[in-house]
């Protein structure tokens, strides 16, 4: 009986019936359970994001579910300190460690989720990066119109093939995952790279070629390279693709923790005897 008498002690002594105080815990539990399955799908969004800005939007959302969550949790566990069941105290502090550990893989998480380097890698590319290729191979293919040189038609032709080789090659590195292999497209890219120049500098050497086109061809390539740099820059930074690796494996396995913790805290609240009516 002593068992029995604790919380209901406990309870008279808050002023409040125990029936109703259980309710109340059974609410705020309800409530965090809803505000921590909102957080992960503002998380999952701001990863999701094809844009900045409403990367940013869904980040700061998820920020402020979370911050609903820790206020609706110490509401929780006021009351539960209150009443001084074991067994709820435990289940609160089983939740609080999976929680705590949540908020740390979001901290990590969404700030690799707003920095979209992979989609800024893309775009830039897609858009300056074959810019300029266009224009290059556009005045290589005027030199080559312009001279009657098998040989000389023959290098233009394999300056231009290896220029389009290395713009593709730098679109698909961009959402590689593993080091080595954006270390073996990287490589590739340098050597085609490689090419292009020792052909640019054969041709400023004196082969018969129009000196506007050769001039245009070389800025084009400079710009291209510069372009490539950047994009291999923000590639290697990988946040995309790392902040969807942590939200499908790591954000997923500490979330189910997390309302594991929340289902057992719930049958605890559930279980204390209620006085005879």
């Amino acid at each position: 009986m002593l068992g029995l008498a604790l919380p209901l002690a406990l309870a008279a002594c808050s002023g409040e019936p125990a029936f109703l105080r259980t309710a109340h815990k059974e609410e705020l539990i309800d409530g965090i359970q809803q505000m921590l399955l909102a957080s992960v799908e503002a998380e999952k969004s701001a990863v999701l994001s094809t844009s900045d800005e409403e990367s940013l939007q869904m980040a700061e959302q998820a920020r402020e579910l979370a911050k609903e969550v820790d206020r609706l949790r110490d509401q929780l566990r006021a009351l539960i300190v209150e009443d001084g069941r074991p067994v709820e105290l435990e289940g609160l502090d089983a939740f609080d460690r999976s929680w705590k550990e949540l908020k740390a893989v979001d901290e990590r998480l969404l700030v690799l989720a707003v920095a979209n380097t992979n989609l800024k890698a893309a775009r830039l590319s897609a858009r300056e990066g074959l810019a300029a290729v266009d224009r290059f191979v556009g005045a290589i293919d005027a030199m080559e119109r312009a001279s009657t040189d098998p040989a000389l038609v023959r290098k233009l032709a394999s300056a231009s093939v290896a220029a389009l080789r290395e713009q593709a090659l730098l679109l698909i590195h961009i959402p590689i995952a593993e080091d080595a292999e954006m270390t073996r497209l990287e490589e590739q890219m340098a050597a085609l790279g490689a090419s292009v120049e020792r052909t640019l500098a054969e041709l400023r050497a004196g082969a018969v070629v129009s000196p506007e086109a050769l001039a245009t061809a070389a800025k084009a390539w400079a710009e291209h390279r510069q372009v490539a740099a950047e994009v291999v820059r923000l590639s290697r930074e990988n946040t995309n693709v790392r902040s969807y690796d942590v939200s499908a494996h790591e954000k997923r396995k500490v979330t189910k923790e997390c309302l594991d913790a929340l289902a057992a805290l719930l049958a605890a609240v559930e279980s204390v005897p209620q006085p005879a009516r």
